[in-house]
C-alpha cells in the first residue's frame, strides 16, 4: 500500500471560469439537454493532476459535475495507508457527501488533469422544481456509485488477484463506453500500477504480475496506457462480472458486443468453422494457466 498524503488542492489552482455548462462529455454521460435549458450555472475549473478537488475533514457548499479527465476517491488511514474508494470517470457527478455530511469522509484528487463544474447546493432546489429529469439523473448518479462501491467491496473480500484486476478492467471499459470514449474494445486507463493497488488492495508488483499473467493468456492487450479487451465475455465469466449494476450502459454493450465481428475483437485470424461457433454457448469457458477460482490465490 501506498503512504501518499495530498496537500495540493484546487485552491492552489487559479483557473476558475464562471461558466454555464456547455454540451460536453458530461452532457453526453447523462444523456439530457439539461445544460440548454439555462438551470444549470457553475463555476468551471481546471484542476491540474496530482491537485484534491475535495479534502477530507472539510465541509463543502458546492458538488461537482466531471467534463474531462479521471480523479479517485480517497482515504489516508492513521498509518498512511491509501485506500482508493472509486475512480471519477468523465460525465459523473460527485462531491455531493462533502455537502450534505458535517465533513467530507473522503478526499478526491486528480489522477489527470481535468475539467470540472462546482454547483452550488442550493441548485438541487431548483432542480427539483424546474427540471425533474436532472433530479433523476442526480438519484441515478447516487444510486450508481453505491453499486459500484458494492461491487468493490465484493473484490477486496472475495475475489482473488486475477478477479479483481479483470473486473476493474471490465467495469472501467463498460463506464468509458457509456461517454464514447472507446475506440472498439480498446480504452485509454491513465492509471498507474500503485493506482490500481490501492483501489484493489494489493501490491503494486502483484498488480504488475496479475496485467502480465492477463496478457498472457490473451485475454487483454496493455500497452502505451491503452487497454484492449480481447475476450469479453471469457474475463466477464472469469470474475464473475454483472453487468446489470452498470444499467442500460451495460445491456446496450453486450448486444454490441455479441453483434461484432470476433475477427476484429481478437485481432487474429479466425476459421470460418470456428467463426461460425463463435457465439454459441458453451456451458464452461476453459480457465486460463494463471487463473484460480480460490480466494486470494494466483500463481504468477
Amino acid at each position: 500500500m501506498s503512504r501518499i498524503i495530498s496537500r495540493n488542492t484546487e485552491d492552489s489552482c487559479p483557473e476558475h471560469t464562471p461558466a454555464t455548462l456547455s454540451s460536453s462529455c458530461a452532457a453526453k454521460a447523462l444523456d439530457r439537454n439539461f445544460f440548454s435549458e439555462g438551470i444549470l450555472k457553475g463555476e468551471l475549473r481546471q484542476i491540474h493532476k496530482n491537485k484534491d478537488v475535495v479534502v477530507a475533514g472539510r465541509h463543502y457548499g458546492a458538488f461537482y459535475l466531471n467534463h474531462d479527465g479521471w480523479l479517485f476517491r480517497y482515504k489516508i488511514l492513521h498509518n498512511g495507508d491509501r485506500q482508493i474508494v472509486d475512480f471519477i470517470l468523465p460525465g459523473q457527478i460527485f462531491g455531493l457527501q462533502a455537502c450534505f455530511f458535517k465533513a467530507s469522509l473522503y478526499s478526491i484528487a486528480a489522477v489527470t488533469a481535468a475539467s470540472v463544474s462546482a454547483l452550488p447546493l442550493d441548485v438541487i432546489d431548483d432542480v427539483f422544481d424546474q427540471n425533474p429529469r436532472l433530479a433523476k439523473a442526480l438519484f441515478w448518479s447516487a444510486v450508481c456509485e453505491a453499486a459500484i462501491v458494492g461491487e468493490h467491496l465484493i473484490d477486496t473480500a472475495r475475489r482473488s488477484a486475477y478477479e479483481r484486476v479483470s473486473h476493474l478492467l471490465l467495469e472501467l471499459f463498460v463506464r468509458l463506453k457509456s461517454t464514447g470514449q472507446t475506440d472498439g474494445q480498446s480504452f485509454t486507463m491513465p492509471l498507474t500500477q500503485e493506482l490500481i493497488g490501492d483501489a484493489l488492495g494489493l501490491t503494486a508488483v502483484h498488480v504488475n504480475r496479475t496485467l502480465r499473467a492477463l496478457r498472457e493468456d490473451r485475454l487483454v492487450e496493455i500497452g502505451n496506457k491503452c487497454v484492449t479487451i480481447l475476450d469479453f465475455d471469457a474475463l466477464s465469466l472469469l470474475c464473475d462480472f454483472d453487468r446489470s449494476y452498470l444499467g442500460e450502459t451495460a445491456r446496450a454493450l453486450q448486444s454490441e458486443v455479441a453483434e461484432q465481428d470476433p475477427c476484429k475483437i481478437l485481432g487474429t485470424p479466425v476459421s470460418s468453422e470456428a467463426k461460425s461457433t463463435m457465439h454459441k454457448p458453451t456451458p464452461t469457458i476453459p480457465r486460463p494457466k494463471h487463473w484460480s477460482g480460490a480466494r486470494g490465490s494466483h500463481r504468477p
